[in-house]
């Protein structure tokens, strides 16, 4: 069952099915939220997803930095040239820097403009000078979909080698060195990242440049972006800019003409905020009600396929709305769809860090996308969509005050949830220790007991 059908069933238990865009967004969201409700309370086998995360050491590096300035020149910094994958490893990095005066301040980078310039997140506090600095990239950030990490794996040990869950308070308690550098043992949820949204989408104007594009609605949507690193996971395919997004701003509808189409140049930010800027759009009269992203499609600069700008600014792209375009095939396969970010990241640790740039597997739970067009399809199995149906029912029958129904699709809704529980919640292993005490929960960290006489 896909959105359409999931529609049409509430639809025809209710005997209430009305033609409006407002009832079958409502109806969208009460589904949306069932299936949310339904697949992150429980480890299933089809919500779990596994990748692989190159996970760098810390850096060294030297800075020249002013008093009173945010930027900061050197050499050799970690750049992308590429328009269509810019960004850094550095940006979002933890850096201290003691002055002459052996005052320490901690800062961030920010943005990273080119091999011999970046921007920290605020102006720098100590005496104007070069100094040696450590770039620290501690924070592991995880997809937006992440509902929960099941495990993390080291692949550079031959045999992958799982990392053990260190809350803070045991790194705490236990004294643990922060900045110690090794082979990592344990790994620590940190404290994630908040993405600020845009109020609005900005820069966009409407140009003429010829007939035979066909009359269209078009909904523009514009976000805020972090880190957009090629170099770092991301949360699209290969080849498309990625990075930590923000939430989609507040849409703005443009009717155009046959002749008429979109130009996209966001205005310049202080580079210090690290902003990078992306625009989406939707066009519901064409079946198009996921956002999906505004890309250059003129062979001239910035480049082909060029989607993300800096916060410096300066930089024009034109979309392609055409109706025969938004209506082909080719368009609806090549599309990069929004992936529904909050702009909430999870993130964490690792202890202790990476002495060396090293590789890890990770395995999580994650939330399902959200179903926006009629063609999408919820994450639980086929056999057992109709849970998802049922548990928007109670909602929608307990609105409108009816909870004698509300408490039938309840049961509907259970007997299924059990069936799946039975189908796909397999019991966990045990194993049989004989001569052994209870299992270590983490390694000592202060090494093997050794008898001295």
């Amino acid at each position: 069952m896909n959105l359409a059908d999931l529609r049409a069933f509430v639809g025809n238990l209710l005997d209430y099915d009305p033609t409006n865009d407002t009832y079958d967004t409502q109806l969208d969201t009460l589904l949306n939220d069932a299936q949310a409700r339904l697949l992150t309370d429980r480890a299933w086998d089809f919500c779990q997803r596994e990748g692989n995360v190159t996970i760098p050491t810390d850096d060294q590096s030297s800075f020249s930095v002013i008093n009173g300035s945010a930027t900061v020149t050197g050499a050799s910094f970690p750049y992308s040239a590429d328009p269509v994958l810019p960004g850094s490893r550095w940006e979002g990095a933890e850096v201290s820097i003691t002055d002459s005066n052996d005052v320490t301040g901690e800062y961030r980078v920010r943005f990273v403009s080119g091999t011999t310039q970046l921007y920290l997140d605020r102006d720098f506090e100590g005496a104007t000078g070069t100094y040696s600095v450590t770039v620290r990239m501690r924070e592991v950030y995880l997809p937006s979909d992440t509902a929960t990490v099941m495990a993390i794996n080291d692949l550079e040990t031959g045999l992958p080698t799982p990392q053990f869950y260190l809350s803070k308070f045991d790194r705490d308690d236990a004294r643990l060195d922060r900045s110690l550098l090794g082979r990592p043992e344990a790994y620590i949820p940190s404290q994630g990242v908040r993405i600020p949204a845009p109020r609005k989408p900005t820069g966009v104007s409407v140009i003429t440049p010829g007939a035979g594009r066909g009359t269209r609605s078009v909904t523009v949507y514009m976000c805020n972006v972090y880190g957009p690193d090629p170099e770092t996971p991301i949360e699209y395919r290969a080849g498309v800019s990625g990075g930590r997004e923000s939430a989609l701003s507040t849409g703005v509808t443009y009717n155009l003409a046959d002749d008429e189409e979109l130009t996209f140049t966001p205005e310049a930010l202080p580079l210090s905020t690290g902003l990078y800027r992306r625009y989406y759009f939707t066009c519901p009269e064409l079946g198009i009600r996921a956002p999906v992203r505004v890309r250059h499609t003129v062979n001239a600069p910035p480049g082909i396929d060029v989607d993300t700008i800096d916060p410096a600014g300066g930089v024009t792209i034109q979309s392609d709305t055409r109706v025969s375009t938004l209506d082909s095939q080719a368009f609806a396969s090549d599309a990069v769809r929004h992936r529904g970010s909050t702009g909430v990241y999870q993130s964490f640790r690792l202890y202790p860090h990476v002495s060396a740039d090293t590789r890890f597997s990770i395995r999580r739970l994650i939330t399902p996308s959200p179903m926006l067009e009629d063609q999408d399809v919820p994450l639980v199995p086929q056999a057992y969509a109709q849970a998802i149906a049922y548990a928007a029912l109670e909602q929608i029958t307990l609105k409108h005050d009816n909870a004698t129904l509300s408490a039938v699709y309840e049961r509907k809704r259970q007997q299924l949830q059990r069936e799946l529980e039975a189908r796909f919640l397999g019991k966990p292993p045990r194993r049989i220790r004989r001569g052994g005490g209870l299992p270590v929960a983490y390694p000592n960290p202060f090494g093997p007991l050794v008898y001295t006489p």
